[in-house]
């Protein structure tokens, strides 16, 4: 099969299942480009494998919510959007070719239905960065013609890390990594939202929206602004609670753009704290 056809082909997919042959004959056209020294169709090549990777990280992710196997769906779209980052400077898939604005704003809005708060992040020296194209060592002084981000001979340059001096752990809540999910002993995560949107979710390529939404929180209703908190701070309402904000919660709102909302479960919850009871 040619470049074109296994582009139609991801272009056209809205299953759970990718084929996995598509990848592998993508791999013998490269490298038959490559080897006829055409830096152009290697380099498109190299778009449509990204591609193929970002489909089946976020479809991949899709099924394992399905199983309620949340940490491994979570690392597949932790994975979709890195793979997704490498592709945008090199693919323009506005206009939602190969339905990848779609998979961006699910991986955007699955992530935020997760209950996972905070992550580790690690402290380290790097003493050597490479290239990895040509595997020359990189320093202040002495760098190479690759240029980290480029596409050479179907291939994504990058700097590869060496004799690394690790110095510690620090608890983020916002990590490059976001596969280092912190699991407390003792602890289980709530996954109830994941399990809701899961009563009317049937199939990856299926349409929803969701809404943050903030809401008065039922204690608070009637309050006066001068009367006193009822958090027993000893503050006025207007110089405590109402101040801060803390006297709203989040609702999350699910809306299926492509049902008849008669049939099927509506989602309007408040914040699920992030462990079970």
């Amino acid at each position: 099969m040619d470049i074109k056809h296994l582009s139609q082909n991801l272009m056209s997919f809205k299953g759970e299942d990718l084929p996995s042959n598509i990848l592998d004959e993508l791999s013998e056209l490269k490298i038959i480009a490559v080897s006829n020294g055409n830096q152009q169709e290697s380099k498109e090549i190299w778009c449509y494998e990204q591609i193929y990777k970002v489909i089946n990280h976020y479809v991949t992710a899709f099924k394992k919510i399905k199983n309620k196997e949340y940490f491994e769906a979570w690392n597949d779209l932790d994975r979709a959007d890195i793979e997704l980052s490498f592709l945008r400077n090199h693919f323009d898939y506005t206009g939602n070719k190969c339905n990848l604005e779609f998979i961006e704003r699910m991986i955007y809005q699955l992530q935020k239905l997760f209950p996972y708060q905070y992550f580790m992040s690690r402290e380290s020296i790097v003493k050597t960065w490479s290239c990895s194209i040509c595997n020359q060592v990189i320093t202040l002084r002495k760098s190479c013609k690759h240029k980290v981000g480029e596409i050479y001979n179907g291939e994504l340059c990058l700097r590869v890390a060496g004799d690394i001096k690790f110095l510690g752990m620090a608890l983020v809540t916002n990590p490059f990594d976001k596969y280092t999910v912190l699991f407390p002993d003792g602890k289980e995560y709530n996954y109830e939202l994941l399990e809701n949107l899961m009563k009317n979710w049937e199939n990856p390529y299926e349409n929803w929206k969701l809404e943050i939404l903030q809401s008065l929180s039922e204690e608070y209703k009637g309050l006066e602004r001068n009367q006193l908190c009822i958090c027993n701070s000893g503050k006025k309402y207007k110089k405590c609670c109402q101040k801060t904000g803390k006297n709203h919660h989040e609702h999350y709102k699910l809306t299926f753009l492509e049902k008849d909302p008669t049939k099927f479960t509506p989602m309007d919850v408040k914040t699920i704290h992030s462990w079970k009871n």
